[in-house]
């Protein structure tokens, strides 16, 4: 039970140590691309993602009841 454990143990703790490198390396080839973001999935400037539809956000302090 204890050599299971101690197993899966390294197994996540070199998964973890391959995931960080692999971060840096693509972080090293890309330099202009912060860690973590798309390129696709983010909308331009000017681009809303919200359509018109939906309203503005209100704060339920600024509600004056």
């Amino acid at each position: 039970m204890i050599f299971l454990v101690r197993i899966i143990l390294i197994s996540l703790i070199i998964y973890l140590v391959m995931r960080i490198f692999a971060r840096f390396n693509a972080l090293m080839n890309d330099p202009g691309q912060e860690p973590g973001h798309d390129k696709g999935n983010h909308p331009g400037p000017g681009k809303k993602k919200i359509s018109k539809e939906t309203g503005e956000y209100i704060d339920y302090e600024d509600l004056g009841k």
